[in-house]
């Protein structure tokens, strides 16, 4: 990607998430970066979805890394979706559809693993007051065992709080998330004393390689 200089800023294509190619290009609307219309290209059964932006090194702005997953929160309400790092832009469509071309296997088997499901996200704290509570590994193997049965797939994640007892996503078929939540309460209602944050839906992060279109071969972008 090359640099923004000064205000010759030149226009590429963004990459927000991709999907199962529609019946015919679809556009979700002016809410991408600088308000510019969000819309499908087309690649083999893929649809990348995306708006014209800049072509730039995208350093993580807070605003815009919050526009970027709305975007593909929104796109997830109708759509099974892969998501994408925040920051891929490419000069032009080619160049986009060679990406598209050297990831298309690796998109495939992730489309086969989040087709009708969602990312669900959980997390157990200890309260302040009881944080050398020595009940840590028998919850956290509660809460494993438990929400692993009700989900497709599951992956812990960083424990980056002393207070944390679990941090764990987990890949939930659309149509099962009541049975899921309803395990969830059980859990709850048995760790009482405790504080569980239960999040989502969420596009699947944690369950597909979100740099799938960033495998550089010899500066493609």
């Amino acid at each position: 990607m090359s640099e923004d200089t000064g205000n010759n800023k030149e226009r590429g294509i963004y990459v927000y998430c991709m999907i199962k190619a529609p019946a015919q290009k679809k556009s979700f609307g002016n809410m991408g970066f600088g308000g510019e219309d969000v819309y499908t290209l087309e690649y083999r059964d893929f649809a990348p979805v995306v708006s014209t932006a800049a072509v730039k090194n995208y350093e993580v702005n807070d605003d815009e890394v919050e526009l970027h997953r709305k975007v593909v929160e929104h796109v997830m309400k109708e759509h099974d979706v892969i998501p994408v790092a925040y920051g891929m832009a490419f000069k032009n469509k080619k160049l986009l559809l060679f990406a598209m071309s050297a990831g298309y296997k690796a998109m495939r088997k992730a489309m086969s693993e989040v087709t009708n499901k969602v990312e669900l996200g959980v997390k157990v704290l200890l309260p302040k007051e009881d944080a050398s509570w020595d009940g840590k590994e028998k919850c956290k193997s509660d809460f494993m065992e438990a929400l692993k049965n009700k989900s497709a797939q599951s992956k812990e994640l960083k424990l980056f709080s002393d207070r944390l007892v679990m941090n764990a996503a987990f890949l939930v078929d659309r149509d099962k998330i009541e049975d899921f939540s309803d395990e969830m309460g059980k859990l709850e209602n048995k760790y009482a004393n405790l504080k569980i944050q239960y999040s989502g839906p969420w596009p699947p992060y944690n369950f597909v390689d979100i740099q799938i279109l960033s495998k550089r071969k010899g500066g493609f972008r």
